[in-house]
């Protein structure tokens, strides 16, 4: 595959139609990754989001505890209609999917949007406690931006091999 990612941090440098798929009511942090690839519109964005995050790796399989651990978000079940990897769907449509899981910490909107050529998956999170800037925003958030090109390769690859035919959501 000869797909390639970019990633942006901030609001501002977010693009259009993206910034409008949350559903937060402030957004104190986002970013937002893009695989490049000509198989973009070949699965829905459903079909993406639990390619990266529920059909790879067994080690990413597990990466829901960092979530609940670190950051006490609450999550559902995984692998079942209506939840991506515990995290609550809220909204979709023909190009997009929007899941939502919070804590006392923090709310975050996880948007993935399928697009001519690119599939981006974007995070988009407000701050709910004062120490929240310091522990995401300064701490995990870097982490979260070096394994995001990761999971959409991987993505790319489980969908690639599973012959998955584009429109049969899981």
């Amino acid at each position: 595959m000869t797909s390639h990612i970019d990633t942006v941090v901030g609001l501002d440098h977010v693009p259009e139609p993206m910034r409008s798929l949350h559903a937060l009511d402030g957004v104190d942090y986002v970013d937002d990754s893009t695989l490049h690839t000509s198989a973009a519109r070949s699965w829905s964005p459903e079909e993406w989001a639990r390619a990266a995050l529920e059909g790879g790796r067994s080690v990413r399989r597990w990466s829901f505890v960092p979530w609940r651990l670190l950051l006490g978000l609450r999550l559902g079940p995984s692998y079942t209609p209506g939840y991506v990897h515990g995290w609550r769907v809220i909204g979709r449509g023909d190009d997009w999917i929007r899941a939502e899981a919070s804590s006392w910490l923090m709310t975050c909107n996880a948007v993935a949007l399928v697009d001519e050529g690119a599939v981006s998956v974007a995070l988009f999170v407000r701050y709910d406690h004062p120490v929240a800037p310091l522990w995401w925003g300064r701490m995990l958030s870097g982490v979260h931006r070096r394994l995001m090109p990761g999971l959409l390769h991987e993505g790319e690859r489980v969908l690639v091999s599973s012959g998955v035919p584009a429109g049969a959501d899981r």
